[in-house]
């Protein structure tokens, strides 16, 4: 994306005019439009595709990277190019959207219908320099929000022979962006590593222990940069789980090659999905938790870190000696404080968050997120486009027009396949003290991110989801 240069950039926030006389349309100027004249009509993926495909992506290279299926994708743009060829009537497709939108300017009426908003316009210049949330925030982003002392936690784990980390957090707390700092660390000290991420279990892998280990064998291999020689380390006969541990041990961090004798940090991620197939839990769990056990003697498994991040542990029946949720460094990632929340929109360049009045406005985002670093994120996002005032941000929160609503929608899609769960987190919505609930359903809500536990108390985690499920769980 181009920008402009900061007086420049100045006059045209002075009089949005001026750059619709002088410029083509930019991809912010274009989504404010769109969602100037329909607000309903621009979801969170609807802007991520349109700003995707500005830059050229397709629409397999957006489901790779955002964790969409492709024909969803597909789906949901073809009704926003529908809506894009009315709102600028003429047709508009993905291949041409970028060459007809480049060759017009924003005409007066419709700059002044995109005029920034009142906190956008406090700022002495706006560059809109942020991409959508999602995904890991990138190591050297500005946007990263350390959570001490866990980083520094993680780092000497990782530097620990036999080391093993258990990240808990429910989804989208910042699990992805603290092990990309943990793999970046382990760059840094020379350290080979590997990172497998559960979700991306093939159907094939799932289907018996033995399919499950060598896929994970396999993958680790390829990393590596070494062939997979499975059969030569394999014995049905010894069992599936011995064999990997043999492969593991006598192959992957053999000391017969120098390339192979430094320290090896395994990142295992979302290994919930494991869950859901017991046989397979049953085997490799105890793996793991073998493999952290034997590295505490003289043996070669000490060269190996493990770092274990999931959002829910296992109602699976595991003797409390083969459980790797016991044992090592538990790390749980709190939700942003209010400074944190300051410091965040600080960096997002809005100057209207400095101080302590700048503290007191950003207040009753807190109490609408509970300090969700998504849901911040996400806020911040939309308020560095000037599309809307940080009041009006917080008054359609918690409505299927309000910014969230994908987000919303996939927990409500969960509560509704689960009525027990459902039942469970009205009461807690609808109470206006704590609930008392059973231990499997106190904890999974809280695996969730859904409830806050005080005692056996369990309360919203967030205003957001007080106002939006106490009208929903009808």
């Amino acid at each position: 994306m181009a920008y402009v240069e900061s007086h420049t950039a100045l006059l045209f926030d002075v009089c949005p005019a001026l750059h619709a006389l002088t410029d083509a349309m930019l991809p912010d100027e274009i989504v404010r439009l769109v969602q100037a004249k329909g607000q309903n009509e621009l979801s969170p993926v609807k802007e991520l595709i349109l700003r995707q495909a500005w830059e050229g992506e397709t629409y397999s290279d957006m489901a790779k990277a955002f964790h969409y299926e492709a024909a969803y994708l597909k789906k949901v743009a073809a009704e926003l190019w529908q809506f894009m060829s009315e709102v600028f009537e003429e047709p508009i497709s993905k291949a041409n959207m970028r060459s007809v939108l480049e060759a017009r300017s924003l005409t007066l009426t419709e700059a002044q219908l995109i005029g920034p908003s009142p906190e956008a316009a406090s700022s002495t210049v706006r560059r809109f320099t942020f991409k959508f949330p999602s995904g890991p925030v990138p190591v050297g982003s500005p946007l990263y929000i350390e959570r001490p002392p866990i980083e520094d936690l993680a780092f000497q784990e990782v530097s620990t022979p036999g080391g093993l980390i258990r990240i808990k957090a429910p989804y989208q707390m910042g699990k992805s962006s603290l092990l990309v700092r943990i793999l970046t660390y382990a760059a840094e000290q020379n350290y080979r590593s590997v990172y497998l991420d559960f979700h991306q279990l093939n159907d094939i892998a799932l289907e018996s222990q033995t399919h499950f280990l060598r896929w994970f064998c396999a993958n680790l291999s390829q990393q590596l940069g070494l062939p997979p020689n499975l059969d030569e380390y394999w014995d049905e006969e010894i069992g599936s789980g011995t064999s990997c541990s043999l492969y593991l041990k006598r192959y992957l961090l053999a000391s017969n090659n120098s390339e192979h004798d430094s320290p090896l940090v395994m990142v295992l991620n979302e290994v919930d999905r494991i869950f859901e197939h017991p046989p397979i839990a049953r085997i490799f769990l105890p793996l793991l938790r073998a493999w952290h056990e034997e590295a505490k003697r003289a043996t070669q498994l000490q060269k190996l870190r493990l770092v274990v991040a999931y959002s829910t542990e296992t109602y699976i029946p595991l003797n409390v000696n083969q459980s790797p949720f016991n044992v090592g460094l538990p790390l749980k990632l709190p939700p942003f404080t209010l400074s944190q929340i300051q410091d965040l929109a600080l960096r997002h360049d809005l100057s209207w968050s400095q101080g302590e009045e700048g503290k007191e406005r950003l207040e009753p985002l807190q109490q609408m997120t509970g300090g969700h670093p998504y849901l911040v994120q996400l806020a911040l996002y939309y308020l560095c486009l000037g599309e809307m005032s940080l009041p009006s941000l917080l008054q359609s929160a918690p409505t299927l027009s309000g910014i969230y609503r994908d987000h919303l929608r996939s927990h409500i899609t969960t509560l509704e396949a689960r009525p027990e769960l459902a039942a469970a987190f009205k009461k807690v919505v609808s109470a206006l003290e704590g609930v008392s609930l059973s231990p499997r359903l106190a904890y999974e809500l809280d695996s969730m991110g859904l409830v806050v536990l005080r005692g056996n108390q369990a309360f919203p985690s967030c205003e957001l989801y007080r106002l939006y499920f106490s009208s929903q769980l009808q």
